[in-house]
């Protein structure tokens, strides 16, 4: 008797067990090893979120801030307000900069001018402040308001709780009056939700900026010779940390007194393009490749868990109503069911069009693992207007004798 009791014990034991050592038990995917504070991977074509990690929390961003004085300046080169050939020279504050090795690496001379496609360059691939600076001054009349030209427009995007108080992502004691806004104490931040909303509109209107952050090397004139600079970005080819298969072509790196070392890689995957967003990447001082191998990580485990899997055809009709005007992909895991997928109208501009009745729709997909960014196109077309600064009599007497023996 007892040795029955013990054999049917047994039989329980191995039966409650099945369900775990079952073969077809699906183990989730390890976390990326990013070492981030905040960071995100997400489809730039449709929005899908593919990886988040603290997505709304609020980080200082350093010189991811160019992103968005370089948006504004491309625009303002598609407007007419700019063209490539335009020649602007720095002031003495922003040349006496260049000489600080800790704010840049690109010299700029007070008695020199640089040509817009010079400083554009200078800005996004090697993250010139003082570039970035002249750029916006040209823009926006002046710092101050080209900063509140910024501010308005994020917030036109959906970005209510920005801080961006200067052009260049420095920290506002680091740059002189007249530069920024805010206290001195102040720096950009914003959150990773707020970097991919940024992100997807500068390559949705602008895609053509990757053929200058895909460059891995700038050549820029100094002393009347030409010198070449190597790209921040480390994960370009030609560069040290770069991976075949892995083609990253931009997009901007941040540094911050505050918050450390920061990226915004984006790179072709399965006919997509994949934003890869790491901030605040901890480890040591020295280690100068950090942030970009957590980038590559990211990238990693995007492309090893997940595929692009061809959930709809145009043949296919949605809800018994949409029928897709083309093929549609989303990001799913491996093992995930197609069958559970569902679909509703999309409230913010993302997802795939579809048509109903002759009318069109963007469609999303309602129960998406991960869901989709806050991203919603420009309500009202911003103009970009040059604001003349009058300079009072004092500033008019110190240019026209800096200017008398040029």
């Amino acid at each position: 008797m007892k040795t029955l009791i013990q054999k049917i014990l047994l039989l329980v034991s191995v039966v409650i067990l099945l369900p775990i050592t079952s073969p077809q038990t699906v183990q989730a995917a390890e976390e990326p090893e990013l070492n981030a504070s905040a960071a995100m991977a997400f489809d730039e074509k449709t929005g899908q979120i593919i990886y988040s990690k603290d997505p709304d929390k609020k980080v200082a961003i350093g010189s991811i801030t160019k992103i968005i004085t370089l948006y504004l300046v491309t625009k303002a080169i598609h407007e007419g307000n700019l063209k490539w050939t335009d020649t602007l020279t720095p002031t003495a504050e922003q040349a006496e900069m260049t000489q600080r090795d800790e704010l840049t690496n690109v010299r700029l001379d007070a008695d020199k001018s640089y040509t817009v496609k010079q400083l554009y360059s200078a800005a996004w691939i090697v993250s010139s402040n003082s570039a970035a600076m002249m750029l916006a001054q040209k823009v926006g009349g002046d710092q101050k308001q080209f900063v509140k030209l910024m501010r308005q427009t994020i917030k036109d995007w959906g970005i209510n709780d920005a801080e961006i108080n200067n052009v260049s992502g420095l920290n506002n004691d680091d740059l002189y009056e007249g530069m920024y806004l805010g206290t001195k104490t102040s720096e950009n931040k914003l959150s990773v939700n707020d970097i991919a909303i940024i992100v997807k509109h500068i390559l949705d209107e602008y895609p053509e900026v990757l053929q200058t952050t895909s460059q891995a090397k700038l050549d820029f004139p100094v002393d009347n010779e030409t010198k070449t600079y190597n790209s921040l970005n480390l994960l370009l080819k030609d560069q040290r940390d770069y991976q075949e298969g892995y083609e990253f072509d931009g997009l901007k790196t941040g540094t911050t007194k505050q918050a450390g070392e920061s990226f915004v890689g984006t790179l072709p995957m399965d006919n997509t393009r994949i934003v890869t967003i790491v901030m605040g990447v901890a480890g040591e001082e020295s280690d100068n490749d950090k942030r970009f191998r957590s980038a590559q990580n990211l990238a990693h485990y995007v492309k090893e868990n997940f595929i692009h899997q061809k959930i709809m055809t145009p043949g296919d009709k949605v809800n018994n109503k949409y029928k897709p005007e083309q093929d549609v992909y989303m990001w799913v895991p491996s093992d995930f069911d197609l069958s559970t997928l569902k679909y509703g109208v999309s409230k913010n501009d993302l997802g795939f069009k579809a048509t109903a009745n002759k009318k069109t729709a963007n469609l999303v997909v309602t129960n998406s693992p991960s869901g989709y960014i806050p991203y919603t196109k420009t309500k009202k077309k911003i103009k970009i207007k040059k604001v003349i600064v009058k300079e009072n009599l004092w500033d008019q007497i110190v240019n026209f004798f800096s200017n008398l023996f040029k």
